[in-house]
């Protein structure tokens, strides 16, 4: 009896470890357009059978959490400006950065159109014209690359910025509060990068930067990261996540479905993946499922 029982344990832990090497967990900030690409990644996947996670904590938590195992995947990798959270990791061999999947992108502060058509066109302007920002840059969360950045750029008084203060918010909330001050014409100095639906529905100019700036104003490229091991693990979902490559239009389009017209991320993901095969096609090319049986199989069959 007593056999029976510890070979009916050993088949039980066998088979958890079999489930838990097919979870993957992805990390998750609130960025409308890392939202919408991660659950196209995640329906992609759990068509073909795994089980996917889902964690809704901000990049500098999430390089810890993969540092240590408990998130394997991320596709909203910007850089440079989360070089300072990826490079250590990377050259300790905690995570690896194993594909552009989105170049072209840009980050910077933008004001309105009609504060840049009264002179305001880079950093070094904004000073000139403090009483009318009310010395005060509308950011993103606490924590992130960005606010830190800004915060660097305010402690070493670039531009004549050290006295100014930053206002760190959710996305959502901040351009909800530069929409209401854009309505009245009022001067606003605020985060901004492309692709967003900002770019497609407000009239905004990118600020040029100043030396001091280059960890903030940037042409950025947007990776696919993974945790130390993920590709030995997971050799398949490894192959298709290297493979996944967005547009900034496209990423643009997600966002303004999600972020603007509030549909539900499971929708516009499952929509836009019947709706484009083909380039599902080209980001399985070569991946098989759990199965053993071509990826894009199973996924024409479900979504055709």
């Amino acid at each position: 009896m007593k056999r029976i029982i510890v070979f009916a344990m050993a088949i039980m832990f066998a088979s958890s470890v079999a489930m838990a090497a097919d979870e993957i967990k992805f990390g998750v900030p609130a960025w409308p357009g890392v939202t919408v690409k991660t659950e196209i990644a995640a329906q992609l996947l759990e068509t073909l059978g795994y089980d996917v996670g889902q964690e809704d904590i901000n990049p500098s938590i999430i390089y810890k959490a993969m540092s240590i195992g408990e998130v394997d995947a991320f596709l909203g990798g910007w850089t440079p400006q989360q070089n300072p959270l990826i490079d250590p990791l990377k050259e300790k061999g905690e995570i690896e950065v194993i594909a552009a999947n989105l170049d072209d992108a840009q980050i910077s502060l933008c004001v309105p159109d009609y504060v840049w058509k009264a002179g305001v066109h880079s950093f070094a302007d904004l000073d000139g014209h403090a009483d009318k920002f009310d010395k005060t840059i509308y950011n993103i969360e606490a924590g992130s690359p960005m606010n830190t950045e800004m915060g660097n750029i305010i402690e070493k008084d670039v531009a004549g910025l050290g006295d100014w203060e930053q206002i760190g918010i959710t996305t959502p909330v901040m351009l909800k509060q530069v929409e209401s001050l854009m309505k009245n014409d009022e001067w606003v100095a605020f985060a901004c990068w492309k692709p967003h639906w900002m770019n497609i529905l407000y009239d905004i100019e990118y600020l040029e930067g100043v030396p001091g700036t280059e960890g903030y104003v940037n042409k950025s490229v947007v990776y696919t990261v993974v945790r130390k091991g993920f590709a030995e693990d997971l050799p398949e979902v490894y192959r298709f996540l290297k493979q996944i490559r967005i547009s900034p239009k496209l990423q643009s389009e997600w966002i303004h479905s999600f972020g603007f017209k509030n549909l539900d991320a499971d929708k516009v993901a499952r929509d836009w993946i019947a709706a484009n095969l083909d380039t599902v096609g080209a980001w399985l090319d070569g991946v098989k499922g759990p199965d053993g049986k071509p990826a894009i199989d199973a996924i024409r069959a479900k979504f055709k």
